[in-house]
């Protein structure tokens, strides 16, 4: 279909999608289960969607248009508690992280809807592999142009923000050695990693238009970029980030996302260029395999220091936007995250040093989200 016009949202507006691992214990593998919890909750949930993603072991919980971070935490709260109950109802279990540290792709099966069934037949065991869990993120843009500068500007933090949410560590019951090896499982699509790089709005409906006629796409949703435009929502979405295995956790990246957005737009602070896309996949890369001990680089001067290293000076920057954003908080907490080294990947890997075992790492993660 034509892409849409781009409906304007009021400004820092965030929406904030997480998908959830549904757990059948007490062998904590997968259930496929999704369809059964979605239809037990059609009547209940009445702020925010509870919804399908991929496969049946996926559960998609996500915010209506929320004004700060404490109006989106009471919601995510909210639609957690109604998946909690219902989950129990059935003998099941829910938890976040990236993903799961011991289920087999071949045992996925897709949901069952039209636009499903077409990507698997196109993509083909991909989307079985593709049973992992991320977190995205909307902030709302008040034209197309800013949504537009927002994805180069928000792009330089990428790395930034896939440290900070880190959690997948374990894949088929092995320790991949990357803090987040979920995008590892993206990279053979060919929509994978950064947008196409374009100077206005106009180049962009251009380029979306190249792609729909070349019948490559039919909407938006069917370009997975790391950060896209929706102009359904005016919202520009960052969608790079591992589930983290606690709403607060989430809550906190989506807040330094949010002040990201403000300091971009009201600073100004980059000239977007194509060139800037230089090292991308391999500053994104770092963050991936070394979580904040990754090396960034800086395209322009060639400056290298630690993803940590780049954050706390960062954080003092952003300060005055979050304030007035009401998420100061998210930076306190952000600030001992970096500070402390503390991410879910570390804590994922102390346990399984202490002796757990990934059934075991499992009924803790489920516990964390339940009683956070």
């Amino acid at each position: 279909m034509p892409l849409s016009d781009f409906n304007h949202s009021d400004p820092y507006t965030l929406g904030i999608e997480l998908e959830l691992q549904i757990v059948n214990p007490p062998a904590n593998d997968l259930s496929q289960d999704s369809s059964l919890l979605i239809d037990s909750l059609k009547d209940v949930v009445t702020e925010g969607e509870v919804k399908h993603d991929i496969t049946e072991s996926m559960l998609e919980i996500a915010t209506g248009v929320c004004g700060d971070i404490a109006q989106a935490q009471a919601q995510l709260s909210s639609l957690r508690q109604h998946v909690l109950q219902s989950a129990s109802k059935h003998h099941l279990a829910i938890c976040g992280g990236g993903t799961h540290p011991f289920q087999k792709w071949q045992r996925q099966e897709v949901c069952q809807s039209e636009r499903y069934n077409k990507t698997l037949e196109l993509y083909g065991y991909l989307m079985k592999q593709a049973t992992v869990f991320g977190q995205h993120v909307h902030v709302g843009c008040e034209n197309e142009e800013d949504a537009i500068y927002l994805l180069h500007g928000l792009s330089r933090f990428v790395p930034h923000v896939i440290a900070l949410s880190a959690s997948s560590p374990y894949i088929q019951g092995a320790d991949t050695t990357y803090a987040s090896s979920r995008l590892n499982i993206f990279s053979a699509f060919p929509d994978n990693g950064p947008a196409p790089f374009v100077g206005d709005w106009n180049e962009f409906k251009w380029m979306y238009q190249r792609l729909e006629s070349s019948s490559i796409v039919q909407s938006m949703k069917d370009l997975h970029w790391d950060i896209r435009p929706s102009p359904k929502f005016g919202t520009i979405e960052v969608r790079v980030m591992d589930t983290p295995l606690t709403i607060t956790r989430a809550i906190h990246i989506a807040g330094f996302i949010q002040a990201l957005a403000h300091w971009l737009l009201s600073e100004r602070p980059f000239v977007p260029r194509s060139e800037d896309y230089l090292l991308y996949r391999f500053n994104r890369f770092q963050a991936c395999r070394f979580g904040l001990e990754g090396v960034l680089t800086d395209v322009r001067t060639g400056e290298q220091r630690t993803m940590a290293e780049d954050i706390l000076p960062l954080l003092d920057t952003l300060a005055p936007y979050a304030a007035q954003l009401r998420a100061l908080s998210a930076l306190e907490a952000i600030e001992g995250y970096v500070r402390n080294n503390d991410s879910d990947t570390r804590r994922i890997r102390q346990f399984i040093a202490d002796g757990g075992l990934l059934t075991e790492l499992m009924r803790e993660h489920c516990e964390i989200w339940a009683t956070e």
